[in-house]
This record gives C-alpha cells, sequence and structure tokens, in this order.
C-alpha cells in the first residue's frame, strides 16, 4: 500500500514522524526532509522535488525512490537500506552489499545523488552521479560507495584516497576509455561501457557487462583477486597488444598510486607484531596496530635503514597472502630504485619468491586487509617446485614486472629472473607441439620486459641494463625463432629503445630461420613491414613469395608488399595487417 503526502505549498520544511508504509511525496517546495522513524524496508517515493536539497532520517532502514533523476544536489543524511532512482527508461539503485565475504556489512550513513561532478562528500560517504559534458570525472574525497552514470562525452575517471572503496559501479559510459582508481576496492562493475581500454586499481572483484568492443586492446593494471576469465586467457597467451594500465617506472619509485594500502601486523607481541614494529619504527602502539601506509613505511626504512626493514622481514616470516606479498614487493622495488643496499632487499626478496611459490595458498584473500578473519582456509596448492611467480587464475598480480624493477638495480644476472640453460627452450613438460609462450618463465620474462621498456623515468644504469635486456629479447634465436613469441616482440617494435637495426636483422634472421610454415614467416615479416618499413623485412619477403605453400592471392599481396612496403597498405592495395598477426593472416588467407 502507498500513501501519498501532498506539501502545503509555501511549506520549506516537512517532518514525517514513522515511516510505516510506503509514501509518495509531492511538494516543489519544499527544500528538507526529517524521517524520525522507519519501519524497516519501507520506501519514500519521491515524486515532485523541485527544490529538495536534503533528507534527514534518523533511524535506519529506509529506502529513498526518486521518480526522476534530481537537476541539483539533493544529500541524504542517515542509515539509509537503499536508493533507487528512475531516470526515463533506466533504473538505477546504490545500497549496501552483505552478499560477499570480503564485503563487510555495514549501513551507509549518508548519500550525495547530484549531476555536479565538484560536489563534495560533507561526511557522507556513498555517491550517485549522473555526469554532464564532463570528459573527465575525478573523485577524491573519501566515498566508499560510489555509482556513476555517465554520458556520452565522459572518457576518464579517476578516483583518489585513502579509505577502502566497497563498490563502484559505473551503469553506463558509452565513451568511457579509462578508470584509474588508486585506492584499495573490492568490488568494481562496469556495464555498457563498449570502449573501455584501460582500468587501474586493487581490488578484490572486477566485472565488466558486457565484453568490451575489442576486448585484445583493454588493459587491466593495478593488482585484481579476480578480473573476467577472458581477459586473463589474454594475459596467458600474451595477446595483450599496449601495456596502458601498467606501471610506470615513477609509480614503482614513489608508490603514489597505493592509496591506503597499509602493512598492519596481525598480532600483539609475537615476531612481526605490534610491539616490534612500535620499537623498530618509533611508533606508538596505537599507530602500530591500525597499520602503516605503504609511502610510510619506505620513509621508515630509509630513516631507520637495518632494524625497520628487520621488522618488515619479521612480519614476512608468516606465511603472506597474495596482496601481502604484493605490497612487500613494491617497498622492496621502491627501496632498490632509490639507491638502498641491495643485499638486504634480495634476501627479504627471495624469502617473498619462496612464499609465493612454496607455500600454502589462502583461498580466501582480500585488498581490505581483514583476510584472516573471512573464513578462509589454507591449502596446499602447489608443489614447491615452481620457477615463475604464482597467481591465482583469473588474476591480475604482476610480480614479475615488479621483480624485474628490483633486478634492474642489482648487479645479478637474467638467471635471478629464471632465465637459465634449463628453461630457454622447452622443457620436458613441453610437448613439441606447443609454442615456446606456454613456457611460464618465457612470457613473463616477456611481459615484464616489454611492459617496462614502454616506460622511462629510472637512473642511468637500470635504463641501461632494462635496453640491454630488451634487445636481448630480440636476438635470443631461442625465442625470435618462436612464432607465438615473435609475433609479440614484432608488435611492440614501436617501443623506441629497442627498434635499432641490428635488432630488427636479428629479428628478421630470426623469422626467416624458424621452422615453420612459410604463411606464418610472412605474416611476422609483413607486421614488420607495418611497423618500421624495414628494407630486409621487405627482401625477405621476396624470397617468401615464391614458395609453393601460399596460394595465387597470398603470393600477389608478398609481392605487392616486397615491392612497395607501408605504401602497400596507405594505398590500398593490400589490408592493413592485424594483430595478432598469425591468427589475422590464417583468417583471411588460410581458409
Amino acid at each position: 500500500m502507498t500513501t501519498i503526502l501532498r506539501a502545503v505549498p509555501g511549506q520549506p520544511n516537512i517532518r514525517i514522524q514513522y515511516l510505516d508504509e510506503s509514501l509518495q511525496f509531492i511538494g516543489n517546495n519544499v527544500e528538507s526532509i526529517v524521517v524520525n522513524d522507519v519501519n524497516y524496508g519501507q520506501s519514500l517515493i519521491l515524486d515532485e522535488f523541485d527544490s529538495l536539497k536534503e533528507i534527514i532520517i534518523k533511524k535506519p532502514g529506509a529506502i529513498i525512490s526518486f521518480n526522476s533523476f534530481p537537476e541539483h544536489t539533493i544529500r541524504i543524511k542517515g542509515a539509509f537500506e537503499e536508493i533507487r532512482v528512475k531516470d526515463k527508461n533506466e533504473f538505477y539503485n546504490l545500497h549496501r552489499y552483505g552478499s560477499n565475504p570480503t564485503l563487510p556489512i555495514e549501513s551507509l550513513w549518508g548519500a550525495v545523488v547530484t549531476r555536479d561532478e565538484n560536489a563534495s562528500s560533507d561526511n557522507s560517504d556513498a555517491l550517485l552521479i549522473k555526469t554532464c559534458e564532463a570528459k573527465e570525472l575525478c573523485l577524491n574525497d573519501e566515498w566508499s560507495h560510489i555509482t556513476v552514470i555517465g554520458d556520452k562525452n565522459l572518457e576518464d575517471i579517476q578516483v583518489t584516497g585513502k579509505r577502502v572503496i566497497r563498490s563502484l559501479h559505473v551503469h553506463k559510459g558509452p565513451a568511457l576509455k579509462r578508470v584509474k582508481i588508486n585506492r584499495r576496492i573490492l568490488s568494481c562493475s562496469l556495464n555498457r561501457c563498449p570502449f573501455i581500454d584501460t582500468i587501474i586499481g586493487f581490488g578484490d572483484r572486477l566485472s565488466i557487462h558486457p565484453t568490451p568492443r575489442n576486448k585484445n586492446s583493454l588493459s587491466i593494471g593495478g593488482f585484481w583477486h579476480q578480473v573476467p576469465e577472458w581477459y586473463d586467457l589474454q594475459v596467458t597467451l600474451l595477446k595483450i597488444p599496449h601495456f596502458k594500465a601498467h606501471l610506470t617506472a615513477q609509480e614503482i619509485i614513489d608508490c603514489s598510486d597505493m592509496g591506503g594500502a597499509k602493512i598492519q601486523p596481525y598480532s600483539y607481541d609475537l615476531r612481526g607484531g605490534q610491539i616490534q614494529f612500535s620499537s623498530a619504527l618509533g611508533i606508538d602502539i596505537e599507530t602500530a596496530a591500525e597499520g602503516i601506509e605503504i609511502q610510510e613505511m619506505i620513509r621508515l626504512i630509509e630513516e631507520r635503514k637495518e632494524p625497520a626493514l628487520g621488522v618488515l622481514e619479521s612480519w614476512c616470516a608468516d606465511s603472506l597472502d597474495w596482496f601481502d606479498q604484493y605490497k612487500t614487493m613494491r617497498i622492496l622495488a621502491s627501496l632498490i630504485s632509490r639507491g638502498y643496499n641491495p643485499k638486504p632487499i634480495i634476501r627479504l626478496r627471495n624469502l617473498i619468491f619462496e612464499i609465493n611459490t612454496g607455500m600454502p595458498k589462502l583461498i580466501s584473500g582480500s585488498v581490505n586487509g581483514s583476510s584472516r578473519n573471512l573464513g578462509g582456509r589454507w591449502k596446499k596448492l602447489f608443489s614447491g617446485e615452481s620457477e615463475e611467480w604464482e597467481t591465482p587464475n583469473n588474476s591480475v598480480m604482476p610480480f614479475g614486472r615488479i621483480d624485474l624493477e628490483i633486478w634492474l638495480n642489482t648487479d645479478l644476472g637474467v638467471e635471478f629472473l629464471g632465465m637459465d640453460n634449463r628453461n630457454v627452450g622447452f622443457r620436458p613438460r613441453y610437448a613439441r607441439s606447443k609454442h615456446l609462450g606456454e613456457n611460464g618463465v618465457i612470457r613473463n620474462l616477456l611481459t615484464a620486459t616489454l611492459s617496462a621498456a614502454n616506460t622511462v623515468g629510472r637512473n642511468d644504469l637500470a635504463e641501461q641494463k632494462l635496453t640491454n635486456l630488451a634487445e636481448s629479447l630480440y636476438t635470443n634465436p631461442v625465442i625470435n625463432s618462436d612464432p607465438f613469441c615473435c609475433e609479440f616482440t614484432v608488435y611492440h617494435l614501436k617501443v623506441s629503445r629497442v627498434a635499432t637495426k641490428p635488432v630488427i636483422k636479428a629479428l628478421i634472421e630470426g623469422i626467416m630461420g624458424m621452422n615453420a610454415a612459410a604463411w606464418k614467416r610472412a605474416a611476422l615479416l609483413v607486421g614488420i613491414v607495418d611497423i618500421t618499413n624495414s628494407p630486409g623485412a621487405r627482401i625477405a619477403l621476396k624470397k617468401l613469395a615464391s614458395n609453393k605453400d601460399f596460394n595465387v592471392s597470398e603470393s600477389s599481396k608478398i609481392n605487392a608488399i616486397s615491392i612497395a612496403g607501408r605504401r602497400a597498405f596507405e594505398s590500398g592495395k593490400v589490408e592493413k595487417p592485424d594483430w595478432p598477426y598469425l591468427k589475422s593472416w590464417e583468417t583471411k588467407y588460410r581458409n
């Protein structure tokens, strides 16, 4: 049953003593509504509210329902149960979540419903915003629940702060390309964002519905326990064509992207507990118990040297979950990049690597730091004999990239990264019918190196070491003679630090020497021509064109490219190659 409440004209304030049934409100002159008591789950339905500025709810349990999206900002103060908004033919809501173990069941104590991208929180913790012509939405207040309804102009969402975000939902973003969340977030969902290509954050769950139009161009960065399964497949097969969301060298150094992430001792007087933190770091017990933010931990270690790094090592003696491992690795990478003594850094890095590859994994984990209280159980998932960093299925945890940044600041060889005589070729467990990219060490090294090569800002020695490593991936005959890995490296020739003539020459020689079908070699050489217009690649194509494995159409196109080079694509005589080159060529010419 719904009762209609029509305000008296000229009355600016309305007080509802008891919301015991659904109430439909009509009152364009009313500025404030106060609800003293609520029968749990009953709705206040706002039908006409042109002047309304605030709704004050003094008891929890009310559902606030708008029959149209407000034209101006409305603040809801108090522990509401849910906000519902009807916007033409669309329906949106904002409510608390109790269905997931990492999302604590807590009431929301205030919300802002607005079209103003500059609206402040004013002690509210929830935001429901409909954007209006802004290309960029920057949310800097400490919101814990965020719902965004994007318009045709919104391209970029950036969120900063320190508080854990329990949920961020983008319900519509027809032009949205980039979401960057420099905070921990438990649940993030993007709905109807067809052109999204970059997502960065530190979260438990990321969902994207429907799949973006070009899922192969999507780059997910940061740290995520769970991402869409189809994205994990792209990562595994090295089919991410760029690294827009990956860490920059500056972020490695200053950890500015990790807002609110903390090192938190989980015991009082045991090793690595609050007392040891307090003593070694010179902080009080209360501060230690609340946890120390990543940037502050780095500062304290630089200030107090070995005693401070020692307390971090003591904390790591426990079996850390994945996010704790990640936080520690970020601290180590930052310290060594800033010039800290490599020896203790490497020692602690090796401890984290052992924890990651050889110790039990927690089935339930969370970025909110309370995973030990979530009812998860320990179970041995791996044998302890892994030679590369382990991560859960359908996750984004770039341990290899951080490990590479640590290595760049040492005098160690590539065996530190797992690249030695035992794994530069196929191991017994890899059947000859499988490509080298299925070797985890090779795959991770390719991904980490090419990701790092897309960003600069390190000291000169680290930059030179990275350049040498990147070049070696193109000149290593084991890698550049494997079609799958070669396809990946060809695409990244546009990285200026490796696109030198000697590197391109070695790459072409590797392709021509492949024990692979002629059409695969041709597809890769065409990719090189598209990116560099290399004369050497065109000459190699000329040699291949007469191979009897090609049909007439293939031979004609290969000849045209060998003669005209990149102009063949620009003139339209030959269709510009798509990446991944092998799959594209097979689809166009081999079926």
